[in-house]
């Protein structure tokens, strides 16, 4: 499913930043690289204030941040005698922004590019999606479900590929990084494909029967995977949330982006609304890139309810006194809400074609790997 690299390419590897980080920057590919980001950040913007939503600054740090962010550890500061955190995801503030912005007599649309930090898990260097320091897009739709927040997410991805694909930086950027973007698990690239909504969607239930169908025939296929990660696939399972290395496979089969919807209750975190019909399945969604990329956004229903929500943070061990401005923000205001982040690096990594998503930024953090 995968090529080895025939010949050694002199891009850089994720030690070569300490060496001498303004040799690699300074590179005309990189800035080709660079620019696109720049292009890309600014077709966001565009699309989103023309879909009538107001751009606030991010919060950067607080007492709590968002807990569910899948084996990463937070990190904390000392803020005047006491502990804050920096955000690791802004997504209450942006649930209590968006109810804001609509009380005041806005259109509740909301969003933000919000700088993250995540101590991610070492074996997530091998994935070539995650950093430990990353933006995201923020975005935040007054009285909307998750069904509105997939809309707004598949137009949004549409919208920037539409408005970049033609750029001729990226002929030359995908041409240089070929051989190595097939030795990480990727598709070829030659253009970049025009989507049009709607995508296809997958519940979860539908999503791990699939992966397990293919495997079924495709026995193969986990060797290949501990090759490319790494590391020993996990197991799948209807229960929890779909590994990394699944979600690099179903994204390998698929040319077009996608969404998984509909997880169980237990894989996210307590803000995930439940459905009041569904018992034991989240209002939520994951839309992924096609050809190897894997998750581009994640979003759900808030779960806006103050009984519910105390209820889930007991489930999972929260400490309640910590998040006491957020629960007296739910007594006294709370209203339904959805939204999704899309991760800035991550997109730029696959309209770029790049074989990891560390080549997306000039400064890049990898877990594990030290850098300027």
């Amino acid at each position: 499913m995968y090529s080895k690299v025939e010949q050694q390419f002199k891009f850089p590897e994720p030690k070569d930043y300490a060496d001498d980080i303004f040799k690699i920057v300074s590179n005309p590919l990189m800035q080709k690289i660079y620019k696109i980001y720049d292009l890309v950040s600014s077709y966001i913007r565009e699309f989103l204030n023309k879909e009538g939503f107001q751009e606030y600054k991010a919060v950067i740090i607080g007492p709590v941040t968002d807990p569910g962010i899948r084996g990463a550890k937070q990190v904390s500061i000392d803020y005047y005698g006491r502990e804050y955190k920096i955000m690791s995801s802004a997504i209450l503030y942006k649930q209590l922004l968006s109810i804001a912005n609509k009380s005041a007599g806005g259109s509740g649309k909301i969003y933000f590019f919000a700088d993250n930090i995540r101590l991610e898990p070492l074996e997530t260097a091998s994935t070539d999606r995650h950093l430990a320091e990353f933006i995201q897009v923020d975005l935040e739709i007054f009285g909307a479900d998750h069904h509105e927040a997939m809309n707004v997410a598949e137009r949004l991805l549409s919208y920037v590929i539409e408005r970049v694909k033609s750029r001729e930086e990226l002929k030359e950027i995908w041409n240089y990084f070929e051989p190595y973007r097939l030795s990480r698990g990727l598709k070829s690239r030659k253009s970049l494909k025009e989507f049009n909504p709607p995508f296809k969607r997958y519940t979860h239930k539908e999503a791990v029967d699939f992966l397990a169908d293919y495997l079924s025939s495709h026995k193969e296929i986990l060797d290949e995977m501990k090759k490319l990660f790494g590391y020993k696939p996990k197991e799948l399972s209807y229960s929890s949330e779909i590994p990394w290395e699944y979600e690099w496979l179903m994204s390998y089969l698929h040319s077009e982006p996608f969404f998984i919807h509909d997880y169980p209750r237990g894989s996210r975190g307590f803000y995930d609304r439940e459905y009041p019909d569904k018992l034991g399945l989240l209002m939520d969604f994951d839309l992924l890139y096609p050809e190897g990329y894997g998750e581009a956004a994640s979003g759900a229903a808030r779960e806006y309810e103050l009984s519910k929500v105390v209820q889930r943070m007991k489930e999972t061990g929260e400490k309640l006194e910590k998040y006491a401005w957020y629960l007296d923000f739910l007594k006294k205001y709370s209203a339904p809400t959805a939204g999704f982040g899309i991760g800035l690096e991550r997109l730029v990594r696959y309209i770029c074609g790049l074989p990891s998503i560390y080549l997306s930024i000039p400064t890049p953090k990898i877990p594990g790997v030290y850098s300027p």
